[in-house]
């Protein structure tokens, strides 16, 4: 069983929320879902999430944006992006944003739990500078 690390999964297709989330839990990661970036950003400031899986086009917020705000409030925090447009373009784009992968849906389970492992063990170690402060 694994240190249950605890992953964000963020996409607003519900079937592929619970598919992905189901997947997490049965590999033995403490797993949180939000059905948009919104929620997401609301349970990031309640439960320090060690990585976020998220869809990249949702309505509202773009994955892309959901980066720049997930690192302006939990710097360092790795984020996989799953996408189902088939272009490299937006996969480019969305690691030049700061993704750390960007998989092309349907994700393989194999293929996203290697995605997982391999952010996890790289991602920068976590500053923490005395007790969590209330996120803006």
């Amino acid at each position: 069983m694994k240190n249950r690390d605890r992953i964000l999964v963020v996409d607003d297709d519900p079937d592929a929320c619970e598919a992905i989330s189901g997947l997490l839990e049965q590999s033995g990661y403490a797993v949180e879902a939000a059905p948009d970036p919104a929620h997401a950003l609301a349970r990031m400031a309640e439960v320090r999430p060690d990585l976020v899986v998220s869809d990249l086009q949702m309505p509202g917020m773009s994955g892309l944006e959901l980066i720049r705000r997930i690192e302006a409030r939990q710097p360092g925090t790795p984020v996989i992006l799953v996408t189902g447009a088939e272009t490299q373009d937006l996969c480019t784009g969305a690691k030049q944003y700061g993704a750390v992968d960007c998989l092309t849906k349907p994700v393989s389970p194999e293929e996203l739990l290697w995605a997982i492992e391999r952010a996890l063990v790289c991602r920068p170690a976590r500053m923490h500078a005395g007790p969590r402060a209330s996120a803006a």
